[in-house]
């Protein structure tokens, strides 16, 4: 699946670099000749951390080395479309004000596409997720990067709901969900495959069947609310 991420994007003239991020996986990462064709050209890099960081830390430190002025966040699930990088970078480039651009995604499983309009959960999962978003790199650092708060490491997770909220309330977001320029092949016990089995709509509403300990017991909220107040002091302080 790592192999297919790569390949929906590395051969794309308009991307600039690919780099894949190993948190500290025991299973050794395999490239393909043409994959370590482009290590050797520099456009794809592998950089493998020996301790566990987490998701949030390790996509962090992927911004910080790179070099191209837009980032987007792959999980090993995803595939971009052919016009992903043409058409998320064509609205940064003709609309300055905005700070990130959001498009819609394909979510299947088992080759059937599982979650989209009208289902409301398409849409709360739209934005939430961070595989579905073009950021310039100044902002993403500005809207406070992933938070590495251990409260997000648990089951619920929530690192992206973090960002994405604090990006969308601080900076412009483009978003048009009706362009699925990605498809994210939902994995058993992922965050996305959490969410859809624990939910179910009722009367056109998302009811949760499922309430994770850190939800219930208001820990989950404060380190969101904890997130959310520095970045404020951090954006006001600038």
């Amino acid at each position: 699946t790592i192999a297919r991420a790569i390949d929906s994007v590395v051969d794309d003239a308009l991307c600039l670099e690919v780099i894949v991020m190993v948190d500290a996986s025991p299973k050794r990462l395999a490239l393909t000749d043409a994959q370590r064709a482009h290590v050797a050209t520099g456009k794809l890099r592998v950089i493998e951390s020996n301790t566990n960081l987490g998701q949030a830390a390790m996509r962090n430190m992927g911004v910080s080395v790179s070099t191209a002025p837009f980032v987007s966040f792959m999980d090993q699930d995803d595939m971009y479309m052919p016009l992903f990088c043409a058409e998320m970078s064509d609205v940064l480039l003709q609309n300055l004000n905005l700070g990130a651009v959001e498009c819609g995604a394909e979510i299947v499983k088992n080759g059937v596409n599982v979650l989209n309009a009208p289902d409301p959960r398409y849409f709360t999962a739209m934005s939430s997720v961070p595989w579905n978003v073009l950021v310039r790199r100044n902002v993403f650092w500005q809207a406070g990067a992933f938070p590495v708060d251990p409260e997000f490491r648990k089951k619920l997770a929530g690192e992206d709901i973090a960002f994405k909220q604090a990006l969308k309330h601080y900076f412009a977001v483009g978003t048009d969900l009706s362009r699925q320029l990605l498809r994210h092949h939902l994995r058993d016990g992922s965050a996305t495959d959490n969410y859809i089995n624990r939910t179910e709509i009722v009367d056109g509403q998302i009811v949760f069947k499922e309430v994770f300990e850190n939800e219930s017991n208001g820990e989950w909220n404060a380190a969101l609310q904890r997130h959310w107040g520095n970045v404020q002091r951090d954006y006001l302080a600038k």
